[in-house]
């Protein structure tokens, strides 16, 4: 049975993810800062499951995460990076401190669990890393100039990543989603605001977080052993 550590697993994305890959046979590690809507998902998974409540903004501390995993026997063949908040703000009303919490998140986090990640008593030779990154790290709408630039840096960091884990056979992936139906859209007033218009862009409707869960799962797999570096995106039309 292969290991998948699953950030963000609390809800939306990757909270799909968690529930289809322990369908998929996967030992799922969940993550995500809420303990009591980690546990009402691993309720639903199909076999036990370990739950790490942390708060990713604590990146001095992200190797806890492995240290619990390791004092638990559990080495990782996988990781998917679904962590998640955003802050869309006109510039003009721009705030340093969503600036800092966004790119922690989403960028600052990735890095420093890869770091920990690519390390042998932590993963298993030939390992796949998948990031959830966003259409808005490549086109770029009003409100939005935070998260997109966090989401850019992040697929930095993918196409960096998979050319240093090489050495361990070890594959780092992007995907790129656009209009996902999650709570974090569905609690933002902005996207709310914009949600019609947003919607008539996606002329396929807007993604069910299942599809971006058979994806990931794909490249997790032995299916995808010889993709690394990709950024695919899953647009909507």
């Amino acid at each position: 049975m292969k290991t998948v550590l699953v950030t963000g697993a609390s809800s939306g994305i990757g909270a799909a993810i968690s529930r289809y890959l322990s369908e998929c046979g996967y030992y799922i590690v969940m993550v995500a800062r809420d303990e009591e809507k980690l546990k009402s998902v691993a309720a639903d998974l199909k076999d036990d499951c370990l739950i790490i409540p942390f708060d990713l903004q604590d990146l001095e501390h992200i190797e806890d995460i492995f240290k619990i995993c390791e004092k638990k026997e559990l080495k990782l063949d996988g990781m998917v990076h679904a962590a998640g908040i955003n802050r869309d703000m006109p510039i003009r009303m721009n705030d340093i401190k969503a600036m800092e919490e966004v790119t922690a998140i989403h960028y600052y986090s990735f890095v420093e669990l890869g770091k920990f990640f690519n390390k042998k008593k932590y993963s298993r030779e030939g390992a796949s890393i998948v990031a959830i990154s966003s259409i808005a790290s490549i086109h770029h709408d009003k409100g939005m100039c935070t998260y997109s630039a966090a989401k850019a840096a992040l697929d930095v960091a993918v196409s960096v990543m998979s050319k240093e884990f090489l050495k361990r056979g070890q594959r780092v992936n992007a995907i790129l989603p656009n209009l996902v139906r999650t709570p974090m859209v569905t609690d933002s007033p902005l996207m709310l605001s914009d949600y019609e218009t947003r919607a008539e862009q996606q002329p396929l409707g807007i993604i069910e977080p299942i599809q971006i869960a058979y994806l990931a799962e794909f490249l997790l797999s032995d299916k995808a052993s010889h993709i690394t570096d990709a950024h695919i995106p899953v647009g909507g039309g």
